[in-house]
């Protein structure tokens, strides 16, 4: 199925692929792009209705860790802004889905519900074996709940197709207490988009990217093009209905709607 050009999807099939067997690797994460296939003939999909949906795939997927709180921060959890682990998909407390980006460089997105004032995070990214740390960067928060952005930035080494990397963010709840914190991680891999999508992503407009980005499965990307256009757009109704179906495309419906607050590292 082609990439469609317009940003305006009706109704988008989501793949119910199956996924091909691998062996453990070491931090037993396994990617849901690279080792989705398309469905058999028996196979069927799952129809999405809505603006922009997502072409999510059946990934091995196991255990994402939300987040939890210590000492003086609110009793509430940050997480990644990821596709929750599908019904389809099998569960184990020894693995976690990965994410792709096309992006040497890409945005992550954490949800932050509550307000707070004077607090700071901290953005780890690690390889995959965890013995090598490849950035780290501390920021303030505004303070306002809704989604953060935090982007990689170009000075840092580029991901590299093929590779898994674990990302970290930590919120200082209070600066005078910096143990206390609140914690979310993930992972994302960095896989190559096909020349022809590629071309036409090239060529698109800032919303049209999303689009492109939706039905080639690629999810950070596509949060990425679509939250920018949030932040700089709090008010376009048309932005606020494509995020909502984006987010309702893939289960995130307690994020529909949600407001982008901040993305750091632009």
């Amino acid at each position: 199925m082609k990439p469609s050009t317009s940003f305006k999807i009706t109704l988008a099939t989501v793949l119910a692929a199956g996924f091909l067997g691998t062996s453990v690797l070491p931090v037993f994460a396994l990617s849901r792009f690279s080792q989705a296939r398309e469905p058999s003939s028996g196979s069927q999909g799952i129809l999405v209705a809505g603006r922009l949906g997502f072409r999510v795939r059946v990934r091995p997927s196991r255990f994402r860790v939300g987040g939890f709180a210590r000492g003086s921060c609110p009793p509430v959890t940050i997480a990644p802004v990821t596709p929750p682990t599908q019904p389809e998909e099998i569960s184990s407390d020894k693995e976690a889905p990965v994410d792709s980006t096309a992006s040497a460089h890409p945005t992550v997105f954490v949800n932050i519900p509550a307000e707070m004032p004077g607090a700071t995070a901290q953005l780890t990214l690690q390889n995959e074996a965890g013995e090598q740390e490849l950035y780290s960067t501390k920021f303030p928060l505004t303070g306002k709940p809704g989604i953060v952005g935090i982007r990689i930035p170009d000075s840092v080494t580029p991901m590299q197709v093929g590779q898994k990397y674990l990302w970290q963010v930590s919120v200082i709840c209070n600066p005078n207490k910096p143990e206390d914190r609140l914690f979310a991680m993930s992972w994302v891999e960095r896989v190559a988009l096909d020349p022809t999508v590629a071309s036409q992503i090239n060529q698109a407009t800032p919303s049209e990217k999303s689009a492109l980005y939706a039905e080639a499965g690629i999810w950070q990307d596509t949060l990425s093009s679509l939250a920018e256009l949030r932040l700089s757009n709090p008010n376009d109704q048309s932005v606020a209905q494509d995020w909502a179906s984006l987010m309702q495309s893939v289960n995130l419906q307690d994020f529909a709607n949600k407001p982008v607050v901040q993305i750091a590292g632009k």
